[in-house]
């Protein structure tokens, strides 16, 4: 098969270069020409345009922002759509909620092209192939892309119908978020009653409180981790509120909490780098 990939943003770029260097040979678009002009050398493939890329890949993986974007990869000009091939899978690693992934689906249709929901979860761990894949849809669909996921990912985990795998991933960030507010009350608070930052780092970092924001919010602080985070938890947010379906207020009144906090902060975040 061959294998295709657009996204070589933060999170794309380490997932692309390791199918470079499992072999894969991928097809790689970028809007910019010098995020492209890094795999000149690359045991890679540069397309031009989405169209020229869908024109020669039987699997490809879209690590897009938003779906605002990723409307644009496949249907706008040049777009991916344009001389797709029929029996081509698309793997939606961007997280753009479920009802989205659900009426692509049915939009492809009619270009003989199916949909794997396929959300990631992990951050920097996509450079040591340990990247958490979460796929939803088709078993037997999944499993086709399984070989491109295989290189980035430490552990596949199938939640069940297509649109499922958007689902636990906007949980999952909703948790993250709500859990990262938190951490920067009990750093705040260690602060104002004269404990040392990195040990009590060390205790929250290895204690039964133990979780992955302890570790970014020492390594960045927490105002570097705003501006890092909150393009992406805002959105991941907003879309988990949408969907509605429980009384979740615990949960989401301490990530719109987050968010708020996370907005604040990022403005103090050029004065704390200088």
């Amino acid at each position: 098969m061959t294998f295709g990939f657009i996204g070589l943003g933060h999170q794309g770029t380490p997932m692309a270069e390791r199918m470079i260097g499992a072999g894969l040979r991928p097809w790689l678009w970028a809007r910019r020409s010098e995020v492209l002009a890094r795999y000149e050398e690359a045991d890679a493939q540069i397309a031009n345009s989405p169209t020229e890329l869908g024109a020669h890949c039987d699997v490809i993986g879209l690590c897009l922002y938003d779906a605002e974007a990723t409307d644009s990869v496949l249907f706008g000009p040049d777009g991916l759509m344009s001389e797709v091939r029929p029996g081509t899978v698309l793997a939606l690693h961007s997280t753009v909620g479920p009802a989205y992934v659900q009426d692509l689906a049915i939009r492809l249709v009619k270009y003989g092209v199916s949909v794997v929901d396929a959300p990631v979860s992990g951050g920097n761990a996509a450079a040591l192939g340990q990247l958490l894949v979460i796929t939803g849809g088709d078993e037997e669909l999944c499993a086709v892309c399984t070989p491109m996921f295989a290189t980035y990912a430490g552990r596949i985990v199938h939640t069940g119908q297509l649109g499922s795998a958007q689902t636990a991933k906007l949980i999952n960030n909703s948790l993250m978020t709500a859990i990262t507010g938190l951490v920067f009350d009990a750093f705040d608070l260690g602060t104002a009653l004269d404990v040392d930052r990195d040990r009590l780092g060390e205790v929250l970092a290895n204690g039964s409180a133990a979780n992955p924001s302890v570790g970014i919010c020492l390594e960045l602080g927490a105002d570097r981790f705003s501006v890092a985070a909150w393009p992406t938890l805002h959105k991941d947010v907003a879309l988990a509120q949408s969907l509605g379906v429980l009384n979740t207020k615990i949960l989401f009144d301490a990530a719109a909490s987050t968010i708020a906090e996370m907005s604040r902060r990022r403005h103090d975040a050029p004065a704390a780098g200088e």
